[in-house]
């Protein structure tokens, strides 16, 4: 992780000096990340890199705290992003300058569901979070959109032949956008397609709850964006349904289906591409259920699902120290569960669908 001397630089002084990318790239000990990537590479994968990711776990460090927009100012955390990721791209666009050795990438996915910034800070995954995060700099659309157009400058500044997507999020709907001022999730593919030559969706229409399996969604969402994007590439950046936890609906058998299901949606709508969110994950819900809980989940998800959220608030509110310090990571245990082979090294049903679609979309017809 980068530790910042100094976040006194402004955007337009880096553009400006691009020799400083250049200079920060023949300083960079590049030894480690060269190394992660040639295993794909060795292995007949091509990585597509996350650049420019703002989850909290990401954030470069200044005096010893992560260096997030609220804390360090939004230009000078846009001036590091550029500086960054013009080095980056350079170190891996392939043209022979100052090249890792074997290594050449032309397509980077930027930021991570920027068009949910906000709620994705008060859901706990960025700063400030929670209740702050909310009424940060992520969750000011002026900002996000002049945060996505300096990663996209910064690719295609070094290297123009590179191309780009952002990972849109698609799972929250246009009345919840609304109701914390931002753009619903199409309205953002109209507003910043122009900053991307690849449409990314993300989609989990069966996170919250395991019945009934919703895989057109996915095609479904495909098609939507067609309409907005013509014939701009649409690609699903990440999908997934859990394989637990079993207390709350949740198998493996169920996971098999949804990406049998969802693959063929996807495909036959017309997207160039499907990503399954992971293959090993822990296989473990990160906290404990209790009876009360699954009651909650119960009252709660239909709430959500319906754009109740007068109800949802008034449920909420009084319970908010149970919410933040507890519902919300029985709401998250799915993400212990992505996965299709088990933390022992067992094959999911699901892995061999993941398989056999790989083996299809190869062009080998094994059954």
């Amino acid at each position: 992780i980068p530790k910042l001397k100094d976040p006194l630089l402004s955007l337009s002084y880096i553009k400006s000096h691009p020799e400083l990318s250049e200079q920060l790239l023949r300083d960079t000990d590049w030894k480690e990340i060269d190394r992660s990537l040639l295993v794909f590479i060795e292995n007949g994968i091509q990585p597509i890199p996350i650049i420019g990711h703002g989850y909290s776990a990401n954030y470069a460090i200044y005096q010893g705290r992560p260096a997030y927009p609220d804390r360090i100012g939004r230009d000078h955390y846009l001036a590091y992003q550029y500086l960054y990721i013009r080095a980056v791209v350079e170190r891996y666009d392939g043209d022979g300058y100052l090249d890792a050795p074997g290594i050449r990438i032309k397509i980077w996915q930027m930021e991570n569901e920027l068009n949910q910034a906000g709620l994705t800070a008060g859901w706990g995954w960025r700063q400030p979070e929670w209740f702050a995060g909310l009424s940060s700099s992520w969750s000011n659309w002026e900002f996000l959109t002049e945060l996505l157009d300096t990663l996209h400058r910064a690719v295609k500044d070094a290297d123009p032949q590179a191309q780009t997507f952002m990972n849109f999020h698609t799972d929250i709907s246009p009345k919840v956008s609304r109701l914390f001022g931002q753009p619903d999730w199409l309205t953002a593919v109209s507003d910043w397609k122009g900053l991307m030559e690849i449409i990314g969706l993300d989609a989990y229409p069966n996170y919250y709850y395991p019945d009934p399996l919703r895989p057109e969604e996915v095609g479904k969402r495909v098609r939507m964006v067609k309409e907005i994007v013509g014939d701009q590439p649409i690609l699903i950046a990440e999908i997934d349904y859990p394989s637990g936890p079993e207390i709350r609906g949740f198998t493996p058998e169920k996971q098999a289906e949804f990406i049998r299901q969802s693959f063929d949606s996807a495909k036959s709508a017309g997207a160039m591409g499907y990503f399954k969110l992971s293959l090993t994950t822990s296989d473990e819900p990160g906290t404990g259920i209790t009876p009360a809980d699954l009651e909650n989940l119960g009252l709660i998800i239909p709430l959500w699902e319906r754009d109740k959220i007068g109800k949802l608030l008034l449920w909420a509110i009084p319970r908010a120290s149970y919410v933040r310090k507890h519902f919300l990571d029985v709401v998250k245990t799915v993400e212990g569960y992505w996965g299709v082979i088990s933390p022992a090294g067992v094959e999911k049903p699901g892995y061999s669908v993941i398989k056999k679609i790989a083996h299809l979309s190869s062009g080998n017809d094994t059954k």
